[in-house]
């Protein structure tokens, strides 16, 4: 009994049948791929591949980079603006050796950034120096 089957990147089939999983080429002569085919016949589908869309890049900026970049008068301004935060999320903000966009307060970070400087100059500021791809 076929359960299911799906394309692969590669072109093949990957099927479950009788409960053990399968790769088997898309050739009309190999006998799952007949299988499959009479499987398909009764209004059963292959699904497609969908490629698996890649992880989005984590910033990480140091912290004492964001310090240097801003001026005296805007960090007087982010630090009165982190002020206001709730105790946790300032200890956090004062205690980090980085500020990474895959933490839960990096939107509130950007949020702070825009709504103080604008979104041309928080994009200057939460600049990424470094970049690492997340699998």
């Amino acid at each position: 009994m076929i359960e299911s089957a799906k394309y692969t990147v590669f072109g093949t089939i990957l099927a479950v049948i009788n409960g053990v999983e399968l790769t088997i080429p898309d050739i009309e002569e190999n006998r799952h791929r007949a299988m499959i085919a009479e499987w398909e016949a009764v209004g059963n589908l292959i699904e497609p591949y969908l490629p698996v869309p890649e992880s989005e890049p984590v910033i990480i900026i140091p912290a004492v980079t964001l310090w240097e970049r801003l001026t005296d008068s805007e960090a007087i301004q982010l630090n009165d603006a982190m002020a206001t935060q709730p105790v946790r999320t300032r200890q956090i903000f004062l205690t980090a050796n980085t500020f990474r966009s895959d933490h839960e307060l990096w939107p509130l970070l950007q949020q702070v950034a825009t709504n103080l400087f604008g979104v041309e100059r928080a994009a200057e500021l939460l600049a990424y120096p470094l970049t690492i791809m997340l699998l």
